[in-house]
């Protein structure tokens, strides 16, 4: 599957980029050309994983910093790239704001 080339349309789910332009921009017909959103499809792969994350009758937040977490990330940087990266290099950003906002 090409998802570069499965369009998705997003308008009528509450979704922020699409459906409230004119509260933001005060115009209604505008391309919102936000940061963080993409309109491609979720690949199959995530949607099983969610599933069977799903099947767990309760939801909540999650530690981040252990290290199956940590080594999939090196990892994955390690088969994409032939990068080694270490573990303390990793940091969690929720977004792009709060990690302009972290003191370094």
């Amino acid at each position: 599957m090409d998802v570069f080339n499965t369009p998705v349309s997003r308008k009528g789910t509450y979704c922020t980029q699409w459906d409230f332009c004119e509260d933001r921009f005060g115009v209604k017909d505008v391309l919102p050309f936000s940061i963080s959103d993409m309109d491609l499809p979720i690949p199959d792969a995530i949607t099983r994983a969610l599933k069977k994350r799903l099947e767990h009758p309760i939801l909540g937040y999650s530690r981040w910093q252990h290290g199956e977490y940590l080594n999939a990330i090196v990892n994955w940087y390690y088969q994409q790239y032939q990068t080694d990266i270490k573990p303390e290099w990793i940091t969690y950003s929720p977004s792009v704001m709060y990690s302009i906002a972290q003191k370094q």
